[in-house]
């Protein structure tokens, strides 16, 4: 089992000779036992299972992140000694954890003065998130709640600092589109996405995203928000024609051009938005028999 993890983590794996995966499992084994020892401060030479599954994942994200970050390939595991590989993974993640933590004052100081709970409460988690990391022993999870809902959720298979620094980058670029907006036309648009948008679990970025990216496909004024009843049955008629590819490519385009009349140039804000964009696909085409654009694009109550 240990050796799966490690060969299908990361997209690390690669074709390795049966004594090469015998020497990797008996050395990560063997590495596994002083990670234990180390643990119980040399008490006991056992632990419960779960506790030693907890740090084999541990010895393994700390294994992979040092190949992904240096380059090397699976069969170095073979060949090197596994304590050095894994001082070297810890050290990547001191590394990661000092990024997170200036990834974490920026998404505090650019986040929205929109109250909504989860937000708040998930923000304010993912302090303590920097506290109660042990990456020592358990590198891999993640010791805090985190309820709000990103737009365009973190890539799947992401532990640890991993995880955290992922969801806070894209945090960040949520936060910066929010700021283009005046806090109140925000606010509009959220009462009328949903009523109680202070005490549920709802994203602020994707309902303003997706009237960002109407307007400029009708080419108004994006930073007003206001999809009115007219635009949404222009809306209806402009997509009533197109198939799948033009469709997206409008609505991919269209979000480039909200990006540069909101001045936002940063390329992994412009991707994001556009990702968003194309992703209103299914839900247009799953509403166009209906008649109406409502449940995509927010009309001002």
């Amino acid at each position: 089992m240990a050796n799966n993890i490690v060969s299908s983590n990361g997209g690390l794996s690669e074709t390795l000779s049966e004594a090469e995966e015998q020497s990797i499992q008996a050395k990560l084994f063997a590495l596994l036992a002083r990670r234990t020892e180390l643990y119980t401060m040399g008490e006991h030479s056992s632990v419960r299972i779960e506790t030693a599954q907890e740090l084999l994942q541990s010895v393994i994200f700390c294994l992979n992140l040092y190949l992904k970050q240096s380059g090397n390939k699976r069969k170095l595991l073979a060949q090197a000694d596994l304590e050095e590989l894994f001082k070297l993974g810890q050290g990547v993640i001191e590394e990661r954890l000092e990024l997170g933590k200036k990834l974490y004052r920026i998404a505090c100081d650019s986040a929205p003065e929109i109250e909504n709970t989860s937000y708040k409460d998930t923000l304010r988690n993912i302090g303590d998130f920097f506290k109660r990391y042990d990456y020592r022993f358990f590198a891999h999870l993640i010791p805090c709640d985190i309820d709000y809902q990103l737009c365009n959720p973190v890539q799947e298979g992401l532990q640890g600092v991993e995880y955290i620094n992922q969801y806070l980058g894209r945090i960040i670029i949520e936060n910066s589109f929010v700021s283009k907006f005046e806090n109140s036309i925000v606010e509009r648009l959220l009462n009328s996405y949903c009523s109680d948008y202070k005490g549920l679990v709802i994203n602020i970025y994707a309902p303003l995203a997706a009237n960002a990216v109407g307007l400029a496909l009708l080419h108004e004024e994006v930073r007003s928000l206001c999809i009115t009843e007219a635009d949404g049955e222009r809306l209806v008629k402009l997509f009533e024609p197109l198939s799948v590819t033009p469709a997206k490519k409008a609505l991919g385009d269209a979000a480039e051009r909200a990006c540069a009349e909101l001045k936002i140039s940063d390329a992994s804000s412009v991707r994001y938005l556009r990702k968003t964009a194309e992703e209103l696909f299914p839900r247009i085409e799953a509403a166009l028999p209906h008649g109406g654009l409502d449940g995509v694009f927010v009309p001002f109550r």
